[in-house]
């Protein structure tokens, strides 16, 4: 029998449910938060940009990402 012809455990088999619960609630949370973070980056004006240290170019790119990049 080769190693591939065997089934793969599934992923999160070993996983407690209330601990796989709490990493899905944990990276929706942080989702939301980038979101949040990217949407108020966006609605920044040049001199604000300026003051961060940021070029609106550099703004744009970042508040461009969709909310599951880093």
């Amino acid at each position: 029998m080769k190693s591939c012809d065997r089934a793969a455990p599934a992923p999160f088999s070993g996983l407690k449910p209330s601990l796989l619960l709490s990493a899905v609630w944990r990276l929706g949370c942080s989702w939301a938060e980038r979101r949040r973070q990217r949407l108020a980056l966006a609605a920044l004006d040049q001199r604000l940009l300026r003051d961060i240290g940021l070029t609106s170019g550099e703004a744009m790119r970042e508040t461009d990402k969709p909310f599951w990049w880093v």
